[in-house]
């Protein structure tokens, strides 16, 4: 019987090249500007009205990054085909190699996380009290909106294990 952990592992071993197939149509992420930055880390610029030198300065936060983050985004694709390699490699695994590995890409996620964190209050600094509040009520909106799909389409009550036609 195969295992929940081989599975795992084979999925794994396979994302590699399922993403590079994506990034290959799509191209690297944040490769076509900010405005994909807005709208996933940076919610809280959705629908607030900036001025050219706030723009400017967004401008130049994310620049500071750009050839940061396309060098971290080779590094995991590295660390991924080295994972790939050694779960599809004959043999016994080297467990404290692929550990190695998955720590690395941690490391990686951490300092994406902590620059993301760090632009996030770069950001709040630019942004007036005004334009604050707007984003705020627009979050706020959001999530109220959010809400309200999860609530149309869940399952009706009772029926959570049955398949939908």
């Amino acid at each position: 019987m195969i295992s929940k952990k081989f599975i795992c592992a084979l999925a794994l071993a396979a994302a590699p090249s399922l993403v590079a197939v994506g990034f290959a149509q799509a191209g690297p992420p944040n490769g076509g500007g900010h405005h994909e930055f807005f709208h996933g880390p940076m919610p809280m610029l959705i629908g607030v009205d900036l001025t050219k030198q706030q723009k400017k300065q967004l401008h130049e936060i994310f620049k500071d990054h750009r050839g940061e983050m396309r060098a971290q985004w080779q590094q995991e694709r590295e660390i991924d085909r080295q994972i790939s390699a050694l779960l599809l490699s004959d043999g016994a695994i080297d467990k404290a190699k692929l550990a190695a590995l998955f720590k690395q890409k941690d490391m990686l996620h951490e300092h994406d996380d902590q620059d993301m964190i760090d632009d996030a209050v770069k950001v709040h600094d630019i942004l007036t009290p005004e334009q604050r509040a707007k984003a705020r009520a627009t979050q706020e909106k959001l999530e109220s909106l959010h809400e309200q799909i999860e609530e149309l389409v869940k399952p009706p009550h009772g029926d959570e294990g049955e398949p939908t036609p």
